[in-house]
């Protein structure tokens, strides 16, 4: 028959806590969740020694990062339509304006200018992964999020105010940094969807208090992965600026690289599943209760 445990409550929970407020959620020490009144309710998570609800600062913080970022895809879009207005007539068509000098390839100034447009753009949003996270994986995930939303929405603000890309298989230019990166604009597309739901689960699940234990082998595949998917769009940058030579480069964009895209694009997003699923499986969270104070939320058993 199981034993009751008769330990005074005192001795099990140790002194009382007060309510501590952290991102605007309640955080309830597992002593107070003891002899408080109130039930737990479904929607708490019992991990370690707290038990955490679903935290509406991290819900507010993820929501105010999408705003801004399509905030700023809009201010993106309208650069853009500047330059195609200024150097296109209103549309942008292959091949980019290239000039060659004694076998160099001579930059214009603006050309200076926009690559450190591109940089600036992206320092922006990985500050604000920074401000917006409160941790290193978290800042990360933020900055994901950021950018994958940033350009999803540039694509949505140019085709509102200027009807393109026709297509999600139209052809762009998508950096110029340290090569041109040229692909149809669902590649972009794809890669930045995956983005926002990765950063998303990730903060879920670190809100839901698993403890996400990315190792070195984890960042070398998916960062192997998305070197794989830049030399896909750089790979016909010879021809996008035709390079002087033996071959006659016409500038125009050649059939995508897909070979080499989709299995790096597959391989990081199957990678990423796996070891989300691993993680909910093996079900490691931050802190787990010692056996005794276990035996508390339930006096009549025993120890598991």
């Amino acid at each position: 028959m199981p034993v009751p445990n008769t330990k005074p409550l005192d001795k099990i929970i140790g002194p009382p806590h007060n309510h501590s407020r952290k991102n605007n959620s309640v955080v309830l020490k597992y002593e107070e969740i003891l002899i408080s009144p109130k039930p737990l309710e479904e929607k708490d998570l019992v991990v370690g020694m707290e038990t955490f609800r679903l935290s509406r600062g991290t819900f507010r913080t993820w929501i105010w990062v999408v705003i801004f970022a399509v905030a700023f895809a809009y201010v993106e879009s309208a650069v853009v339509v500047y330059l195609r207005e200024i150097y296109f007539g209103g549309a942008f068509e292959f091949p980019i304006v290239t000039v060659w000098e004694n076998g160099r390839h001579v930059l214009d100034l603006l050309i200076l200018v926009e690559l450190g447009r591109e940089a600036a753009t992206i320092v922006m949003l990985a500050v604000i992964g920074v401000i917006a996270g409160s941790s290193g994986l978290q800042r990360f995930c933020f900055f994901m999020i950021a950018f994958g939303v940033w350009d999803i929405f540039y694509y949505v603000w140019l085709h509102v105010i200027l009807g393109w890309p026709e297509s999600l298989m139209t052809w762009d230019l998508l950096f110029y940094i340290p090569l041109p990166w040229v692909g149809p604009v669902v590649t972009p597309v794809l890669i930045a969807a995956a983005m926002v739901a990765a950063g998303s689960i990730l903060i879920w699940i670190a809100e839901k208090g698993y403890d996400i234990r990315l190792r070195w082998y984890d960042w070398a595949i998916e960062l192997g992965c998305g070197f794989f998917l830049i030399v896909a769009f750089c790979w016909d940058w010879k021809n996008i600026l035709r390079v002087p030579g033996g071959n006659a480069y016409s500038g125009i964009p050649n059939p995508f690289a897909w070979w080499l895209f989709l299995p790096a694009y597959l391989a990081a997003v199957i990678y990423f599943a796996a070891r989300v699923r691993r993680t909910l499986r093996d079900g490691t969270s931050k802190r787990r209760l010692p056996r005794e104070r276990r035996q508390a939320f339930h006096p009549g058993k025993n120890p598991v």
